[in-house]
């Protein structure tokens, strides 16, 4: 499966279940920075801005790529007064004027960054100041993902390590989870039970979140664990779909299977023929060949069999009549003359 650096507003906005995990972590982020100046770094193509701006009251968008950032102005800020700012992370990072901003959220971006390091060390100072952080690291390391566009894969162990640098923190676990859908002719309210919860070890969540300097925030807007669920009745209708198209496939592999091995059949038949016929000729020529030898070894017999002079005679003549190499000739002279 290709990998996507960053999320486009299509992908964002598709019923995928990397939409899901991606749009809920800024939904918690939002919840957790309500009524704050924030600022989301690597933002991307803007659809986490937006979600932050629901809460928010201002969203600074910023991310490296002057391209991205051009498209996210003329979409997400076209219809919002969410700014948006090209800057390297770790020297917007190491600024000194934070004054116009409370919080900072930075999901998925770290493993990104091309100096990691100078990036903690910027947070941990930010936090000591009192700004309020929201940072995700995917459990690559655990999963052994192969993503080109990381240079740094964190696993359990790594992403506690980071945490713990940037002061009083609270790691939130995102795991991939599946559910139940029952509902009447009309939607309503979602009522939801957590079962199965031993499965939620944090060493083998899929994501880490960290929340510093949110303890106030998570006691009041947080409960103890949040659930979002792409799927309804339509997936239903869309996976009967994709069950009929597996079938179908199926019929069609087995049908160009059996033309393919038919004509190799064929193929094959053919080839043993020639080979048999092939064979059949040079035994032929090969009998042939010794019939003709047995019957001028008897000839030189009957021939040695016979005085010297009159065999001589006849040798030479046969020879010299049949258009034998003159070296042949020289051989049986020899032959004669030893007898």
């Amino acid at each position: 499966m290709g990998v996507e650096e960053r999320l486009s507003l299509e992908a964002v906005s598709a019923d995928t279940l990397i939409a899901c995990e991606h749009v809920h972590r800024y939904r918690i982020a939002a919840a957790l920075c309500a009524g704050l100046g924030v600022v989301d770094l690597a933002c991307g193509s803007g659809y986490g801005s937006a979600i932050l701006r629901e809460t928010a009251s201002s969203v600074l968008g910023v991310d490296n790529d002057a391209a991205t950032v051009d498209m996210a102005r003329v979409t997400v800020g076209a219809d919002t007064d969410i700014r948006f700012e090209a800057a390297d992370a770790v020297e917007f990072l190491s600024r000194r004027e934070h004054d116009g901003w409370d919080a900072l959220v930075c999901l998925e971006g770290l493993e990104h960054f091309a100096e990691p390091r100078r990036a903690v060390e910027a947070l941990a100072e930010l936090a000591r100041e009192g700004k309020r952080l929201v940072i995700s690291l995917p459990n690559s390391r655990t999963f052994a993902e192969e993503n080109a566009f990381h240079v740094t894969d964190f696993g359990f162990d790594e992403a506690t390590d980071l945490f713990a640098e940037l002061g009083d923190t609270t790691v939130l676990y995102q795991f991939l989870a599946e559910g139940s859908l029952i509902r009447g002719e009309k939607p309503g309210a979602l009522h939801a039970e957590r079962l199965l919860e031993e499965h939620g070890e944090p060493e083998y969540a899929n994501h880490f979140i960290a929340c510093v300097n949110l303890d106030d925030a998570l006691d009041s807007a947080f409960p103890a664990a949040q659930m979002q669920l792409t799927m309804g009745p339509a997936y239903n209708r869309h996976m009967l779909g994709l069950e009929r198209a597996n079938r179908e496939l199926w019929r069609e592999n087995a049908r160009i299977a059996r033309g393919l091995m038919a004509k190799s059949d064929a193929a094959a038949g053919t080839a043993l023929l020639r080979v048999q016929r092939e064979l059949r000729d040079r035994l032929e020529e090969a009998e042939s060949r010794a019939t003709a030898c047995e019957a001028e070894a008897a000839h030189l017999r009957r021939i040695l069999d016979t005085p010297r002079h009159v065999a001589v005679e006849r040798v030479r003549d046969g020879l010299m009549s049949s258009g034998l190499a003159y070296g042949i000739i020289r051989r049986l002279w020899a032959l004669v003359n030893r007898r």
